[in-house]
């Protein structure tokens, strides 16, 4: 088959801006919408299946595929096919991360801002019918995934400022109403707010009698929520990821992920330049283990079960020789204790980062529970890196040598 065949055979990529390809934080390449690079847009957009996700040496062989002819030629020809050579690069236990962009619409963000201007100045009620029409079509985008509230930018997360105040329209804009029952024994909450209507033919499953999607939350294709899942408004949970507990509003969730019972994924929708909770692809989350106040999951990173990380919580690896904290990357000081025990303490700050966000765990750690030295001299329990992982399927045994060691 030829390239513009196998084209053909793909599904549309009109509602896609671009994908930016990033690796381990830094800006590779833009792919736009455009002439010249449409084609290769429309294969990777299709291999991530519209979401952002990472790209390893299976989906790259994939990927060669669809490019048909233009492989042999990018092998005698090279530079001319850079997508191609892209995708050839990636080598076993590596991949890069597809960011995928869509189109917004035209002055959707003035639109906004507008109202958020007239909310702040208590006149949103003197055009109350524009307001809500901007509200919903911010929200009808989240549950599309098209929009989210914190989307990678130049390699970096960021706050989708300006759709968070697409959501905070909802609250003035609402009113109390009962969903269900008498206002005794029912739900009460904004009629802005509404548990998602599904149709049944989403792609994902909510299973009853008590797991549910807010108005705003989007669920990609195969996820599964388990009760007494719940994805709060603006949540964007990736494909084929499981929940059985709490996703958090606002909170970004990777693919082919676990979120194990009693597991809590905390949300931050306000303040609006906030980041919220950022888990990557193919994490698990144990069984009553919590991430909240903004901290940051990499790829394939494991917590076990009963692991709590918030943005005063340091993580140590003693692997590294380092501690995560919110302020940035620190130093580890370790101490011996009789009998050959050791315990640990976080030095000063070594690599500082943005800290209006909790700590972030690099891909692939596996994570358990720990001590260490406070400041006052006391023990105190502390995640700790035991190990790290570079593919899911070593993460079981790795898990219960760490937690047996």
């Amino acid at each position: 088959m030829k390239f513009e065949e196998k084209l053909k055979t793909l599904k549309p990529v009109d509602s896609i801006e671009k994908i930016d390809i990033v690796k381990d934080g830094k800006l590779l390449r833009t792919i736009a919408n455009a002439d010249g690079s449409r084609g290769s847009l429309k294969v990777i957009v299709n291999l991530v299946d519209f979401d952002n996700g990472n790209i390893d040496k299976a989906l790259a062989d994939k990927g060669l595929v669809d490019f048909c002819e233009h492989v042999a030629h990018a092998e005698s020809n090279p530079g001319q096919h850079p997508n191609v050579e892209m995708l050839q690069s990636i080598k076993d236990n590596e991949w890069l991360k597809a960011v995928v962009h869509y189109k917004v619409p035209a002055q959707l963000e003035e639109r906004v801002n507008k109202y958020t201007a007239l909310k702040k100045e208590g006149k949103l009620d003197s055009d109350r019918e524009g307001a809500l029409e901007v509200f919903n079509e911010v929200m009808d985008l989240l549950e599309a995934g098209h929009l989210r509230t914190a989307q990678i930018v130049d390699g970096k997360w960021t706050a989708n400022q300006w759709v968070k105040n697409g959501i905070m329209l909802g609250f003035p804009l609402g009113k109390i109403v009962v969903y269900s029952g008498s206002s005794d024994i029912g739900f009460t909450d904004k009629d802005t707010f509404p548990i998602r209507k599904l149709k049944g033919d989403e792609g994902f499953r909510v299973v009853p009698p008590a797991a549910g999607l807010r108005r705003g939350a989007y669920a990609g294709t195969g996820c599964v929520f388990m009760p007494p899942a719940y994805a709060n408004v603006g949540a964007h949970v990736g494909p084929g990821t499981m929940v059985e507990n709490l996703a958090g509003s606002c909170a970004q969730i990777g693919r082919d992920s676990h979120i194990s019972a009693g597991a809590i994924i905390g949300g931050v929708l306000d303040p609006i330049e906030a980041t919220p909770v950022i888990l990557g692809d193919h994490v698990l989350l144990g069984e009553g283990s919590g991430v909240t106040q903004g901290a940051r999951l990499g790829d394939l990173v494991t917590l076990a079960p009963g692991v709590h990380i918030s943005k005063a919580t340091p993580i140590l690896d003693p692997i590294n020789n380092v501690a995560y904290t919110s302020r940035g990357t620190a130093e580890l000081i370790t101490h011996e204790l009789s009998g050959g025990i050791k315990t640990y303490s976080v030095g000063k700050v070594i690599e500082e980062k943005d800290p209006s966000y909790g700590p972030e765990i690099p891909a692939g750690a596996l994570v358990i529970p720990s001590m260490s030295v406070s400041s006052q001299g006391t023990l105190k329990l502390t995640p700790l890196v035991a190990k790290y992982i570079k593919s899911a399927s070593e993460r079981a045994y790795a898990l219960e040598e760490a937690l047996r060691g």
